[in-house]
């Protein structure tokens, strides 16, 4: 396996982080509440989001390793589901599929930032507290019956990061959401993003992730009735995904961490 970073330069760059990544998050929210308050359409904020998970992954040393970007069709609105293993994740999947204007389901903890929050609330992205199901749903339904329909909304389906490093079972939202909205299912595996930043401690380090895009999952033909299955045959793409995606990373002599 690749010799991973020292602890100096972990050190190093973890400080550079907590310096330059909030002042990055501060401009780039700034610019995104004016966007957003001046009507500009969802393709110019999307740039604003492509811009900071550029930036993240260039101050964290971030490598990605993307495989399966063909099979987003342009245009398509999909709800997105990958494996959820790092706060890293969502900057790895917004730089790896630039094309793809996404929005996301985010815990209340990122809402209540000061701007950063408000640069979410009016840009697309929905709050969720996961203890107040009804709630969550009426939000859900708020922002996708306003959702361009170009926009493509991203569920972390295990519903928080797995502190254990394995995958975990799915909960019910996406599924829902895709049956009701009629939006195909984009599975994706993500491999790498553990070691990067854990969910223990902030300590950033330089690494590679690995993006494995699946085919989408369509629902035509399909009814709410179905939730269950689209569900189970959802976690069964993206379990096979992330385990390619761990693969890849050991093929180059990179550890992926976790659990398989």
């Amino acid at each position: 396996m690749a010799e991973p970073p020292g602890a100096i330069e972990t050190a190093l760059r973890t400080g550079v982080a907590v310096l330059v990544l909030p002042l990055v998050l501060l401009v780039h929210s700034l610019a995104a509440i004016a966007a957003a308050l001046g009507g500009a359409r969802p393709a110019s904020v999307h740039r604003l989001y492509l811009s900071t998970s550029r930036w993240f992954l260039r101050v964290g040393g971030t490598r990605l390793l993307v495989h399966g970007q063909e099979r987003v069709q342009a245009g398509q609105a999909y709800v997105v589901v990958p494996n959820h293993e790092s706060g890293w994740d969502p900057f790895c999947v917004m730089a790896a599929l630039p094309d793809l204007v996404v929005r996301f389901i985010a815990k209340r903890q990122f809402m209540d930032i000061p701007v950063v929050g408000h640069a979410l609330r009016l840009t697309g992205n929905v709050r969720v507290e996961r203890t107040r199901t009804r709630q969550d749903v009426a939000r859900i339904h708020t922002v996708m019956d306003r959702r361009a329909p170009e926009i493509s909304i991203l569920f972390f389906a295990e519903g928080t990061r797995a502190r254990d490093g394995a995958l975990h079972r799915f909960k019910m939202g996406a599924f829902a959401t895709a049956l009701g909205y009629r939006l195909p299912i984009l599975p994706i595996g993500i491999a790498g993003a553990r070691p990067v930043w854990t969910a223990t401690v902030f300590r950033l380090r330089r690494g590679t992730v690995a993006i494995e895009v699946g085919e989408p999952i369509p629902v035509e033909g399909l009814s709410e009735d179905d939730r269950e299955g689209l569900r189970d045959r959802t976690f069964a793409a993206v379990r096979e995904l992330r385990t390619t995606a761990r693969q890849r990373l050991r093929d180059a002599r990179v550890d992926p961490g976790g659990i398989d």
